[in-house]
């Protein structure tokens, strides 16, 4: 059977926050979550407004997608959201060149 993105993802994040790219230590040595990290970013309660975009694709390649993405258990927003986010984390070091 093959393995769903979302599993995927999720080993992902559990490498990289044991890689201690998520996690720090407080001033009594408690690990805590780093404020920069993606679940943080996600799941932060500030108030703000989510974005809505919007794209047009091939009707074969949407379907394909959909049908992906069901097989998976997942909606296509978040396959859409898991797509962004990985994105912007491999991606996020373009803006700190400035």
């Amino acid at each position: 059977m093959a393995t769903k993105l979302i599993d995927k993802v999720k080993k992902q994040e559990e490498q990289e926050n044991n890689n201690g790219s998520g996690t720090l230590k407080n001033d009594t040595g408690e690990a805590r979550k780093n404020k920069n990290s993606v679940l943080h970013n996600i799941s932060s309660k500030d108030g703000s407004k989510d974005k809505q975009i919007s794209a047009k694709v091939n009707g074969n390649v949407y379907a394909t997608f959909s049908a992906i993405n069901k097989a998976q258990g997942i909606s296509n927003n978040s396959a859409l959201n898991m797509i962004i986010t990985k994105y912007v984390r491999e991606n996020k070091d373009i803006l700190d060149e400035d």
